[in-house]
């Protein structure tokens, strides 16, 4: 009697993960310049890594793995302990393109505002970074 066993088919996912750097120890004094920011603020990394996975949850699993690789920690030009530590895997896309190549979508959401939001609110809230120095975000 014949099985009718299919191999599960791989496919390649864009997992989105979130990364934290926490510091630690104060900095020297004689270090501090322009570019050393105030330890009253946070700082997040947002990073999509590829994964080649069977389903949507070992992709993140795949992923929960190689971001944990990823951790590490250094001492900062203030002489401060550094730790990138994982906070989160936030979301998982898979590619509809088998082969990567140019132009290749890795990493697709979907953004859902207000009627009433402008391009410029969507842009606000979910890309400051992207907005010119001089502009004053929109409240």
């Amino acid at each position: 009697m014949e099985q009718n066993s299919q191999e599960p088919q791989i496919n390649w996912y864009a997992v989105k993960v979130l990364f934290e750097s926490i510091h630690f120890g104060n900095p020297l004094p004689d270090k501090v310049d322009e570019h050393y920011y105030d330890n009253n603020e946070k700082l997040f990394e947002e990073s999509v890594i590829l994964v080649k996975a069977t389903t949507i949850e070992q992709a993140f699993k795949i992923a929960e793995g190689q971001a944990k690789q990823s951790e590490h920690e250094y001492l900062n030009t203030y002489n401060q302990l550094v730790k990138w530590q994982l906070v989160s895997i936030l979301h998982a896309f898979e590619l509809n393109d088998h082969e990567l190549k140019n132009g290749t979508e890795i990493y697709s959401r979907f953004i859902h505002a207000r009627k009433e939001d402008s391009v410029k609110d969507v842009i606000t809230r979910y890309y400051p970074e992207a907005l010119d120095k001089k502009e004053e975000p929109v409240d």
